[in-house]
């Protein structure tokens, strides 16, 4: 093995994003989004300012080693929930996957309709003419991405 291979283990990897995903606040929108969270508690008010060094170890939303207060409001999912929302993430995944199979190849063609993996009703695609990346929606709602 050359000193540039590397080898990756993808089971402990998932392992990691499961354990994560067990530990995080259900009502967690994010580091960028603004306060309060879904459950009302405003985490700069709590936390301090996002610019601050280290404020997401800080908030308790994300298992913070240190939190600067305990959320009263902290919900996390069971082990049942993350395995649904991993399971409809990796159908999600799917469904846009094999919309852009199903989207021609040739670059020339901006824009068009291919028919939706999940109800078979029409996605609506478009190519961007600056980058080439497409953005698609089944107008019953079953995919819809940008790349």
């Amino acid at each position: 093995m050359s000193a540039m291979t590397e080898i990756v283990d993808r089971e402990a990897i998932r392992a990691r994003a499961r354990a994560v995903r067990l530990a995080t606040c259900k009502h967690w929108r994010g580091a960028l989004a603004q306060p309060p969270c879904a459950a009302g508690v405003d985490l700069v008010e709590r936390a301090g300012p996002r610019r601050m060094v280290g404020w997401g170890l800080r908030i308790p939303c994300c298992d913070a080693p240190e939190p600067a207060f305990v959320c009263e409001r902290k919900d996390t999912p069971t082990l049942e929930q993350v395995e649904a929302r991993e399971r409809d993430m990796h159908e999600s995944f799917g469904r846009a996957l094999a919309v852009m199979a199903a989207i021609p190849a040739d670059k020339a063609v901006s824009r068009g309709e291919v028919p939706c993996p999940q109800c078979g009703g029409p996605v609506h695609w478009e190519r961007s003419p600056v980058n080439g990346h497409v953005r698609a929606a089944c107008v019953a709602g079953c995919v819809s991405f940008i790349q």
